[in-house]
């Protein structure tokens, strides 16, 4: 089960879709909007009757791809209630409900960036899903050193014409990247005029609102066309306080089994209610707020029921206590049993972002030119520029040491002594305080493509040559507002100034004094100069770019009794290179309890020559309606991994035109993405409780965990506060690239074979259309990051775990500082990307289509599903797969289904998405009839619907997303990341009930 988390944005493509308007690939005409759609574009273009469909480079005369392929239009993604193309590819529709790196992800290190929005197929991770825009790959950006992929939020929105869904791995056609399927968005090429459009999206709840408007124009005469777009897009902040349900994170587990649950677990003892933790965790990360850290002292205890004296070495603020430290009562420390009365969340951390805000202008630009010369030639070119002002408010947690013997110190604290830490500059600490505040990461990213060639005849037959080249660009700014250790321990050497305050003895950077040590402090109300100067904002940069050199000759050979042969033949050169700089106080690892990170600079280029061919053997004959083959092969050479060769394989047979059937078998070779490379060590924290040694003595005595953990040598009530480790300590990870450890290429095989069925009915009775895929996907040498949690946690189940040596089999990616060391026995883990042995995915694509006639208009039907047979996978060669199918995180089914009525101008929109239920008792050792945990969730429905006006040259749309307002459901904490008690899972909307409008003008 552990193993497959690595992937942290995975999605698994779904057959089914929400928005109207599929095609599937096949012979016969099945959906006549999308395909007449197509073929008409191709038309206008001079290609007579034939297109190129997403998944080969051979024109056809009809949509004949062996490869299932899904076709949206932007009409009916409009209906459904989406505001940009990202969202679309977000879907359900396109995702089957899988996880996706959306902007829910505030906090977590995702790849791209904070605030970078990313695609998997089939869930296998966004760098082995191939996105295009007009058929060419679209480059990664992003900021960090882990640029990896395409960033969605780049993509055009209103000019999109339709977006092409690969469901099948096509590395031989497209390159190594493409193993879990292709999207190709498809532009407008032939708008006229100006058309303006708008749309707003307004949540129930009144916060997270997005708002769109965009130009788009046209320009043609016989020679020359141009087309373009303008493009605005703001969505504002939806904040934790805007739902009831984020504003509590419970443990969420019941009193025994059978229970309620949250009726076990800590309750507060002030409210009588259960505890509150930190969301985005796994719900117990225990870091505490608005209390200070001292020497163990007798005091009030805090807490209604609680013993009048106590033992404390963690105090709260309280003008009404007494005893020995007066003005303060005492909360977990020392002796005391009162667990569960100590704050860990204040109302701060409301304001963090659930959705994050950002701000994107976009201009697209596209154009051609008939040469009448070599050949009816065309230039043609393209140019993209996006910028994206993105910003993740969130909450912190600010520790703040107080050197002993300070006069910022108040008398009733002058007691304690804590000793040095890791931010006193070696000096002794009187008082720690832990305090609480709001900041922000920020990014400004602009993005740059442009390219262009010329495509025309060769003048040998219908051989056609396409010579172009592109360059794309990513300059990313990226801004942190971290506590700076030296400027603590600066800020804490002060001499008084005369005047009754206090000043730094080293004035340089403008260093203001730490403020006096009071309630104010204590709660949060931090002087705000204090904190500018702390923690200031901070600068990091990001360059990514990449240049394409294509050719590309394409014709017919011969004519078999079914048609002509086909044939693509060309090469491609690629280079990318990467130049990540963090700020240097991230370098020097001066932002405390931050990660640390280097710079990530490498470079890669690959030289690849292709084929694709199409041998169409019978048509129009008895039991061969049609009988097509189809074969391609690619030879890629990288810079820095060497060559290989990939292959496919298709077919499609239709006996006669009611059914169809069509299968691929391919292969790919795809070499390590530049971060995945070269990523400069970087360290993050995770939650003391992660550490399976975090009060194991709570455990039972014969457990694995336990034996371990006592075999290390680490006190049984580690973390808890427990004397040499005043603090708890959390779980410290070394994120690094693979190339200076043996990171090798991966490789994959990749078969689909499927059916679609089309009986001939009356026209009274409609048309319908059913079609049923069955795929297999399977990753060898994957490349990776197994996870800090996942390697902690393998380590110390491993009944082969062996102190003195710390064996196992991940344990050598473990270490711990001593007890004598400034954070006793904290472990640290390195987290770089390995090859894991197998990765595998397999399943059933189900999609059925009814168009009706009724009265003066038409029904459309659509349906969807996806059955996941398999998610596995396994990190050694010897192990058996782990298979997560059903777990949280990986649903064994999702689906949707959507009605349109039209009638005249008007039509009547309804969707529906599905997510199934899911369940990991098994897979974290819990019996589900005999535990006081939840970790399983049930199948997950939402609704929307919408109304479409069409009026002379306006277009009117209005609905509401989840109208019934469908919250997520709940899980226990322990394990999985949640927010609030729902699993952190992009298949669950956490926005709730949302209107949406949207208004499309043809000016002229």
């Amino acid at each position: 089960m552990n193993i497959s988390r690595l992937l942290t944005a995975t999605a698994l493509v779904s057959a089914g879709f929400a928005i109207p308007q599929i095609a599937w690939a096949q012979q016969t005409p099945t959906d006549q909007a999308a395909t007449e759609e197509a073929e008409q574009t191709a038309t206008e273009e001079g290609a007579d009757d034939t297109v190129v469909v997403t998944g080969s480079r051979i024109r056809r005369d009809t949509f004949n791809s062996p490869s299932p392929i899904t076709v949206v239009t932007r009409n009916d993604a409009t209906v459904a209630g989406f505001n940009s193309t990202t969202e679309i590819l977000q879907s359900t529709a396109i995702t089957a409900g899988a996880r996706q790196i959306d902007n829910t992800f505030t906090g977590f290190i995702t790849d791209g960036g904070p605030g970078a929005n990313t695609l998997s197929l089939r869930s296998l991770g966004p760098a082995r899903t191939l996105i295009l825009l007009n058929g060419r790959r679209l480059a990664p950006s992003g900021t960090s050193g882990s640029v990896v992929s395409a960033d969605l939020n780049v993509l055009p929105n209103a000019i999109v014409e339709r977006i092409e869904i690969l469901k099948d791995g096509a590395s031989s056609i497209y390159g190594s990247d493409a193993i879990a399927g292709v999207v190709n968005i498809i532009t407008d090429k032939k708008t006229a005029g100006l058309t303006l459009d708008g749309g707003v999206s307004v949540p129930e709840v009144g916060e997270g609102v997005t708002k769109r408007i965009a130009a788009v124009f046209g320009y043609n005469t016989d020679r020359f066309n141009v087309s373009g777009s303008v493009e605005y897009y703001k969505r504002d902040i939806l904040t934790f306080g805007a739902h009831d349900y984020l504003r509590c994170q419970t443990e969420y587990i019941r009193s025994a089994p059978g229970q309620p649950l949250d009726s076990g677990g800590y309750f507060d003892p002030r409210t009588g209610k259960p505890k509150c933790y930190p969301s985005g965790a796994t719900g117990l990360s225990g870091v505490t707020v608005n209390t200070i850290g001292t020497s163990n002292r007798a005091g009030a205890a805090g807490g209604p029921g609680n013993p009048a004296i106590g033992t404390f070495n963690r105090f709260r603020v309280n003008p009404a206590a007494g005893g020995s430290v007066p003005g303060f009562e005492g909360v977990n420390g020392g002796g005391s049993t009162a667990l569960g009365n100590r704050d860990l969340v204040n109302e701060k951390f409301f304001n963090r972002s659930l959705v994050s805000p950002t701000e994107n202008y976009s201009g697209f630009l596209q154009g051609e030119f008939a040469l009448n010369a070599l050949g009816d030639a065309k230039l043609y070119f393209d140019g993209l520029f996006t910028r994206r002002s993105s910003n993740q408010p969130t909450f912190f947690q600010a520790i703040i040491d107080y050197r002993l013997g300070s006069p910022l110190i108040p008398s009733v604290l002058s007691f304690s002594n804590i000793g040095v830490t890791d931010q006193s500059g070696g000096f002794p600490v009187g008082v720690r305080v832990f305090t609480s505040r709001n900041y922000e990461s920020r990014q400004n990213v602009d993005y740059f493509r442009i390219g262009g060639g010329i495509r025309g005849n060769l003048g040998l037959g219908d051989w056609t040559y396409d010579f172009y080249a592109g360059r794309s660009f990513t300059n990313g700014t990226y801004y942190l507002q971290q506590l700076i250790t030296s400027r603590l321990i600066q800020s804490q050497a002060i001499v008084a100034n005369g005047s009754g305050g206090y000043n730094c003895v080293d004035t340089s950077n403008g260093c203001v004094a730490a403020p006096a040590l009071t309630a104010d402090v204590i709660n949060g109300n931090i002087p705000q100069s204090f904190l500018d100067f702390v923690a200031p904002e901070v600068k990091g940069t990001t360059k990514f770019g990449e240049t394409t050199f294509s050719a590309q000759f394409t014709g017919s050979l011969f004519a078999l009794p079914g048609g002509d042969v086909g044939v693509a033949l060309g090469a491609e050169y690629r280079k990318q290179r990467i130049d990540d700089r963090p700020p240097i106080e991230q370098q020097t690892g001066q932002l405390y309890s931050y990660s640390t990170a280097g710079v990530t600079q490498g470079r890669d280029a690959v030289k690849e020559v292709f084929g694709e061919i199409e041998l169409p053997i019978l048509r129009d004959q008895p039991f061969f309606h049609t009988l097509t083959l189809n074969g391609s092969v690619r030879y890629t050479d990288y810079d820095s991994y060497g060559d290989g060769w990939t292959y496919k394989l298709g077919a499609v047979w239709s006996p006669v035109e009611a059914i169809l059937f069509r299968g691929t078998y391919g292969t790919s070779y795809r070499a390590p993405a530049l971060s995945e490379q070269y990523q400069s060590p970087t360290a993050g924290f995770l939650a003391n409780t992660v550490d399976p040694c975090y009060q194991y003595g709570q455990r039972d005595p014969a457990s694995t965990i336990y034996k371990n953990c006592q075999a290390a040598g680490i006190p049984t009530n580690y973390g808890g506060g427990a004397a040499g480790d005043p603090l708890g300590q959390n779980v410290r990870v070394l994120t690094t690239g693979g190339a200076g450890s043996g990171l090798a290429a991966e490789t994959s095989k990749n078969w689909t074979i499927g059916t679609v069925l089309q009986p001939p009915l009356p026209s009274s009775l409609g048309k319908l259309e059913f079609a049923v895929d069955y795929f297999n996907i399977q990753i060898d040498n994957g490349v990776a990051q197994f996870g800090g949690g996942n390697i902690i946690s393998s380590c110390y189940n491993d009944p082969e775990f062996a102190a003195g040596s710390n064996g196992g089999e991940l344990c050598g990616l473990v270490s711990r500082e001593p007890a004598s060391g400034t954070n006793p026995y904290r472990a640290t883990v390195t987290n770089a990307f390995i090859n894991i042995a197998t990765n595998k995915v397999r399943g059933l694509d189900f999609n059925l289509r009814y168009v009706l006639p009724i009265g003066e208009g038409s029904l459309r039907l659509n349906a969807g599903a996806t059955n996941y047979l398999e998610q596995s996978s396994k990190i050694n060669p010897l192990d058996e797969l782990d298979d997560d199918n059903g777990e949280i995180f990986f649903p064994k089914w999702t689906g949707t289904f959507d009605a349109t009525y039209a009638i005249g101008n008007v039509s009547f929109y309804y969707g529906l998405n599905w997510v199934g239920k899911m369940d990991s008792f098994e897979a974290v050792g819990e019996d589900r009839n005999n535990s006081i945990y939840q970790f399983a969730t049930p199948d997950y429905f939402t609704h929307s619907a919408s109304v479409r006006v069409r009026t002379g040259d306006y277009t009117f749309t209005v609905g509401v997303r989840n109208f019934t307002d469908k919250e997520p459901p709940q899980i226990s904490g322990y394990v999985f990341n949640r927010l609030g008690n729902a699993p952190l899972y992009s298949g669950f909307d956490f926005v709730g009930r949302t209107v949406f409008a949207n208004v499309t003008a043809k000016v002229f």
